[in-house]
């Protein structure tokens, strides 16, 4: 009997959509450049976008069913938004991976133990770490910052627990330009994007209910994020899933390029260096912020900055895509260096990121310190004079 796939069945205008053309597959951007980073480690087509929408849409025609291998094979994509970016009709490829996932997580079909681990930590500490709430404030400690005002910061978890020098450069900043800003604390939950990836969607829409009904205690009018996945969460999938948007969200670098025109802060200090710009592929082409971080690296006295081969819709991800990173580590170091090595052929001597997954990959797991690792915020404050 043929299975029903409930939730493919929302995609299925995207599936049915694609007409199989490769455009998913490589680009000529003054060469030949291609598309998936999955795909050219592993070399086959449902490992890329035009393969992965002809397993789906077989799913929805009963011609096969979930498999062990063809849930393992589900599971490599990257979420990147590339094969979207440079689709003809764009389909809409990660939505379609990601309505698969849930069906898998419902089906009792995902058997990935560090994908558990994140479902266990959430339910419990309410962060995929695993850390206590206490720990979510400390890098605030001295900051006295309000947990009610219209100015709500939503720093997310990979910021305030693994790389906290981002939440405080932000809010030292924003001190500098007179702006006060509110702050959860302890009860900040996180936004939902590692389950919205890793299939459970039910535990997503919970962590995003009990946020927005936070917001909304504290009197927030505007969310600011520092992470893309948090902006994405906020301004485009909380709507989507919940129907409604009852506040503004803006990405930090939108926020301070808008403070930088209006003369609110400005910079004391140059930097004499080349430097390149890494996308994050959830604020480039997902989210489609490219200029901002660019136009404020400019702004920077002394900055020379130059571009990767593959940068803006073009970027190449950094390997970790939330999910990759946890369940197969050893291919997405691979793809992290095929960046840094795209990187250091610009000859640049510092690369900026405004993400901290990214700058998880590039500094964590595989930087042999040849170049400089810079998050621009924490730069921004730094040529302002801030101290750390």
């Amino acid at each position: 009997m043929k299975k029903e796939h409930l939730e493919l069945e929302r995609y299925k205008e995207e599936i049915y959509h694609c007409f199989r053309c490769g455009f998913c597959r490589e680009l000529v951007l003054g060469g030949a450049y291609r598309i998936c980073p999955i795909r050219e480690e592993l070399g086959f087509e449902t490992t890329y976008a035009r393969g992965r929408i002809g397993a789906a849409r077989a799913l929805l025609e009963g011609k096969i069913e979930y498999s062990d291998p063809l849930v393992e094979r589900i599971y490599t994509c990257l979420g990147c938004y590339n094969c979207k970016a440079h689709c003809p009709t764009k389909v809409d490829t990660p939505s379609v991976v990601r309505g698969q996932r849930n069906e898998i997580y419902q089906q009792g079909l995902r058997k990935f133990k560090a994908l558990e681990e994140i479902d266990s930590n959430i339910e419990v500490y309410k962060n995929p770490y695993g850390f206590g709430q206490k720990m979510r404030n400390q890098w605030a400690e001295g900051l006295d910052l309000p947990k009610k005002g219209e100015l709500l910061y939503f720093p997310g978890c990979a910021t305030a627990y693994d790389r906290p020098e981002i939440a405080q450069s932000l809010v030292k900043v924003l001190k500098r330009a007179g702006i006060e800003v509110a702050y959860l604390g302890e009860e900040e939950w996180c936004c939902g994007i590692p389950e919205l990836w890793n299939g459970n969607l039910a535990s997503a829409k919970l962590l995003m209910e009990e946020n927005g009904r936070r917001f909304e205690a504290a009197g927030a009018k505007m969310i600011l994020t520092s992470c893309p996945d948090c902006y994405n969460v906020f301004h485009h999938h909380l709507p989507q899933i919940l129907g409604k948007q009852p506040f503004r969200v803006f990405h930090i670098t939108e926020f301070l390029l808008n403070l930088l025109k209006e003369g609110r802060i400005g910079f004391q200090k140059e930097i004499k260096k080349r430097v390149t710009y890494h996308d994050p592929c959830r604020l480039g082409r997902e989210a489609g912020i490219f200029e901002p971080p660019r136009e404020i690296l400019k702004r920077i006295p002394g900055i020379q900055l130059v571009e990767m081969k593959r940068n803006r819709e073009h970027s190449w991800c950094c390997g970790g895509g939330g999910v990759v990173n946890l369940v197969y580590p050893k291919l997405s170091i691979k793809i992290a260096k095929d960046r840094v090595e795209e990187a250091k052929e610009t000859g640049a001597e510092i690369l900026v990121t405004c993400c901290p997954l990214c700058y998880r990959q590039f500094d964590n797991r595989l930087w042999e310190r040849e170049m400089e690792l810079q998050e621009l915020i924490v730069l921004v404050a730094a040529v302002m004079g801030i101290e750390s």
